[in-house]
């Protein structure tokens, strides 16, 4: 004898919880009070499944049901799948305190010398077996996230992100210059002679040649000595502390600096530059992750703190 094959569509999958409750109970009253149905209709399902695995399943014996060999067999399978389709429909959970997973951020060294400060100890408390993996920031990490490499990044967007990133601004900012203590060119405060006399450092995050500052500038009809061009925001604040060289920055990282290291002071641009936003970015596919809120949840929070 040929057997069909049974597909998984034909299958009522409500018969599978029912023989699962006959397995436990042996009983067919007591299986109907569990389902809260009535026992002719836990019988039209026995007969169903009977019909289903072509075996009886159960043999009625003076105490009950009896299960066969086969419905022995299937106990294991039938039991570990229900839990697996109870797992599958439940809202998924995180539970920091047991989690291992790696959590990615993306972001500047300005954004680790402010930020990772401040989430680092609550990371560890609330989550001391999961991993935090920085990574550094550019403009074309942004198909990293895109690619889902990139739990969060922070930062600066200058454009708009691919339609799969998710987008929230976390603090606006404004730039402001660092200059080293009694430099030649200020006097009290920074005037526009003196930032153009002087020569700058830049920071170059990416592939980016023009920035912000130099816009500001433009518009006005000057330009400025760009000396150094450095990767990252401490170096470039470090050549400030021992050269004549001024560094246009954030302001938030320049508070920062001045109330870490001694030898620098902060000046307001002598001209007027737009406003910014931080922004924390996702992809799309971690909207709705437990351990994904929870992680953006942390981060926001960190953020909103470091910058009041």
């Amino acid at each position: 004898m040929v057997l069909s094959e049974v597909k998984l569509s034909d299958v009522d999958l409500n018969l599978l919880y029912v023989l699962q409750v006959l397995i436990e109970e042996l009983n067919v009253t007591k299986a109907a009070t569990r389902l809260n149905v009535s026992q002719p209709a836990v019988s039209r399902s026995l007969s169903r499944l009977r019909d289903m695995f072509d075996d009886p399943l159960f043999i009625r014996t003076s105490h009950g049901l009896s299960a066969t060999s086969k419905t022995e067999n299937l106990a294991p399978l039938l039991a570990d799948m229900l839990k697996g389709l109870e797992h599958l429909i439940q809202p998924s959970e995180f539970d920091p305190i047991t989690s291992k997973r790696r959590f990615v951020l993306s972001t500047t060294d300005f954004g680790t010398l402010t930020v990772l400060p401040k989430i680092l100890d609550l990371f560890r408390q609330q989550a001391p077996n999961a991993i935090l993996d920085v990574k550094s920031w550019n403009e074309d990490s942004v198909s990293e996230l895109d690619q889902t490499n990139i739990d969060i990044a922070v930062a600066v967007l200058s454009k708009e992100p691919p339609s799969s990133i998710r987008a929230m601004r976390l603090k606006s900012d404004r730039l402001v210059c660092l200059a080293r203590k009694n430099h030649p060119n200020i006097v009290q405060e920074l005037t526009l002679d003196g930032y153009l006399k002087a020569s700058h450092i830049q920071v170059v995050l990416g592939r980016r040649e023009y920035f912000a500052v130099d816009r500001e500038l433009d518009k006005m009809g000057y330009k400025r000595h760009v000396a150094v061009h450095l990767p990252n925001f401490v170096p470039a604040a470090r050549v400030v502390m021992d050269s004549d060289l001024l560094l246009t920055v954030p302001r938030l990282f320049a508070e920062d600096m001045i109330e870490t290291v001694t030898g620098m002071e902060l000046y307001e641009l002598p001209f007027t530059t737009r406003e910014f936003d931080y922004s924390m970015m996702w992809h799309e596919r971690f909207q709705r992750d437990a351990a994904h809120v929870w992680f953006r949840g942390l981060l926001r929070q960190a953020f909103l703190e470091a910058t009041v």
